[in-house]
């Protein structure tokens, strides 16, 4: 994927309760859970496939 960057985001009290209570389901921190939570929602668009495929298009030129 490449060099990773940083996002500032704010959720509210009830979002980040929800986050605290899936550290160690879906992440080992609060930011990984973040993460992950948006990499599941990519992959269930089908949005990593379509970035996965321009990326790979774009080395074989």
């Amino acid at each position: 994927m490449g060099k990773s960057q940083r996002f500032p985001v704010g959720f509210p009290p009830a979002i980040r309760e929800i986050i605290k209570e899936q550290v160690g389901i879906l992440g080992n921190s609060e930011a990984e859970v973040v993460k992950n939570i948006v990499l599941i929602y990519l992959t269930e668009k089908g949005l990593l496939k379509k970035f996965e495929k321009k990326d790979k298009e774009g080395r074989e030129k």
